[in-house]
């Protein structure tokens, strides 16, 4: 009886033990898997922010692009024109009257200057046409330095970003990796630890199948009536909880172990 007695304490010893490390696994498994999807929505967060930030930046590039490709267009078009206006303006101004050796014919049309004047190209007028034209060009070289700027400022900041956000993601995929290992490693645990705890319960089982068995053959008679019934409710006692945590098992599984009988 006493060798059936020690293997039943020894069971449900190894029975309380296994129970507390699937417990303590239990937890880790659920604080792993709950970390595991955090790190996966911030992953997803980071690449499709990235993603957008290619797109944007590929839009505002091709943008920029277009801006300053008009301008400048512009800008040559307008140096050409400035170009041909400065020597119109300045071949007028050296024009010399030339003389004229026949008496004009009364009968032309006035042509607005005097026949013996040649005519200056309204040199009045030169100045505020060239005034006008440089304006204009000082306009388009502003667009174009200022676009160039602001393309260039644009792919630094596009490229901190992307360097930033690189490194976060490194970051949270190496996390995202130890941590599935972590899983992995307590799922493993888990399901070896049960095993074990299966096993530890069914020579529990067999313990108290033999206890109850040997029990009534086994009693001592030279004990004294109350230390047969000390005896008797300590082994009543041990029983009822062996029971309790056979039951709980069978109802709850590992986790309906904890605190189960802790006063049975």
């Amino acid at each position: 009886m006493d060798e059936a007695t020690q293997k039943r304490e020894y069971a449900a010893e190894e029975v309380t033990s296994l129970n507390g490390e699937l417990a303590s696994l239990e937890a880790l498994r659920k604080q792993l898997t709950l970390e595991l999807d955090d790190l996966a929505k911030a992953i997803k967060e980071i690449q499709d922010a990235q993603a957008e930030a290619i797109k944007l930046r590929g839009e505002e590039k091709t943008e920029h692009e277009a801006i300053v490709k008009e301008a400048q267009e512009g800008l040559d078009a307008l140096n050409m024109v400035i170009d041909i206006l400065d020597k119109f303006y300045k071949t007028a101004a050296k024009a010399e009257v030339a003389l004229v050796q026949n008496k004009p014919d009364e009968d032309v049309p006035d042509a607005g200057f005097d026949n013996s004047e040649a005519y200056t190209g309204a040199q009045g007028d030169a100045g505020g046409v060239m005034g006008m034209l440089e304006v204009m060009k000082s306009d388009f070289t502003r667009t174009v330095t200022e676009t160039e700027a602001a393309e260039k400022q644009a792919e630094q900041d596009h490229l901190e970003f992307m360097t930033q956000s690189g490194m976060s993601l490194a970051e949270k995929e190496a996390a995202q990796k130890e941590k599935t290992r972590q899983l992995t490693d307590a799922n493993s645990k888990f399901d070896e630890g049960k095993e074990n705890l299966d096993a530890e319960m069914k020579k529990m089982k067999t313990a108290i199948s033999e206890l109850m068995e040997l029990r009534p053959t086994c009693i001592d008679t030279g004990m004294s009536y109350e230390d047969r019934v000390a005896r008797r409710e300590e082994e009543l006692a041990a029983l009822q909880k062996a029971l309790c945590i056979l039951g709980a098992y069978q109802t709850y599984g590992p986790d309906g172990l904890a605190g189960q009988c802790d006063n049975a």
